[in-house]
């Protein structure tokens, strides 16, 4: 997310928990043990994202909760 620019990507929230979303730069499967930060800002089912740090290539993303 460095110079304003914000990777995003739409993931069941499901697959999150299972660890089964992968991060976009490299594809290191990630989960609830990476987050920096929720987003509870949105109705009706907080948190419907998380910030998401990778530990492998350290890239910074947002995984949105899809339904």
């Amino acid at each position: 997310m460095s110079g304003g620019t914000a990777i995003r990507i739409d993931a069941p929230r499901r697959d999150f928990l299972a660890y089964k979303v992968a991060c976009p730069a490299c594809g290191t499967l990630v989960g609830p043990r990476f987050v920096t930060r929720e987003h509870l800002d949105v109705p009706p089912d907080p948190p419907y994202a998380a910030s998401v740090k990778c530990p492998k290539c350290a890239a910074l993303f947002e995984v949105v909760f899809s339904g």
